[in-house]
């Protein structure tokens, strides 16, 4: 039976949606998952992801106040892109099962969070564009920043990992990365691959940090090229991940960079603007935390 963790506004918050939200902090912190974070750092996870879900209840209620619900081609979107990310979908359904979700469940779910993202980005048409000095200050400021993404073009293998002997299937990566590097890598990504990319030899194209699982970020984006990497362990799978060219764009000009120092200052300002709403909505709700 599910545990209710918190009530706001008399909406039930229990421990399915908090064990949800730590999962997603630890891949954002930790880039890992729960079970692999230290037990010591799940009580900072657990108020992390409690706090998060209390704003996040705080601005669906805003938005049902003001007539603001998400409509069914936005949840189709938003459910579709997710179960790209997620691989295999029956993976991602079973997955689900296991932790007492069902399809109606997750589409709930999906609906309230694009509904939130919704109207967050209402409220967020208050901010005022930058001046020009703050263009410039930023410009100055952050060169870094302003510099374009570095991008890899790579290729990857994706294998499956054995719940109950994920040795065996670390050992069964290492040896079709023998065969990758032996023989051609198209070729044993086509006969070995799990992912929708195996037809095309595991291509990927073109890829920015963000575009991937941070996990498989860190491991292409520090590959040296043409070089077959050791299997990278993802919610996916393992993966062997292949680099055939890297870019690293020159630092930009003031009127190049406009647009992203202004998308810079934007969010910078949205930000502060939702958390001093959410700070308010607070002010004048009833919160409720339980012990369990």
């Amino acid at each position: 039976m599910d545990q209710l963790v918190a009530t706001v506004n008399g909406s039930p918050i229990d421990d399915k949606a908090l064990n949800a939200a730590m999962q997603s902090l630890a891949q954002e912190n930790f880039h890992a998952t729960l079970d692999e974070i230290p037990v010591e750092s799940h009580e900072e996870l657990s108020a992390m992801a409690l706090e998060r879900l209390v704003a996040r209840e705080l601005i669906f209620q805003a938005a049902l106040a003001e007539g603001v619900v998400a409509d069914d081609a936005a949840v189709e979107d938003e459910s579709a892109r997710i179960l790209r990310m997620m691989g295999n979908p029956a993976d991602f359904w079973k997955r689900l099962a296991e932790r007492g979700m069902d399809e109606a469940t997750f589409l709930r779910m999906v609906r309230k969070d694009v509904t939130v993202d919704q109207m967050s980005v209402r409220k967020c048409r208050e901010i005022e564009e930058p001046t020009e000095k703050e263009i410039k200050d930023f410009f100055y400021a952050h060169p870094d920043q302003l510099r374009g993404q570095e991008r890899v073009r790579a290729s990857h293998i994706l294998l499956p990992v054995d719940a109950d002997d994920p040795e065996k299937s670390l050992e069964h990566a290492k040896a079709i990365k023998l065969k990758a590097m032996q023989e051609d890598f198209a070729e044993i990504a086509k006969a070995h691959s799990l992912c929708a990319s195996a037809p095309g030899g595991g291509e990927l194209g073109f890829i920015r940090r963000e575009d991937v699982d941070p996990i498989f970020a860190d491991a292409a984006f520090s590959q040296v090229v043409d070089e077959v990497g050791e299997p990278v362990r993802t919610p996916y799978g393992y993966h062997l991940i292949k680099v055939v060219e890297r870019e690293i764009p020159a630092p930009p000009t003031l009127d190049e960079a406009r647009d992203k120092i202004i998308a810079f200052l934007n969010q910078a300002k949205s930000s502060k603007l939702l958390e001093e709403w959410v700070g308010t909505l607070r002010q004048g709700a009833e919160i409720v935390f339980h012990d369990n």
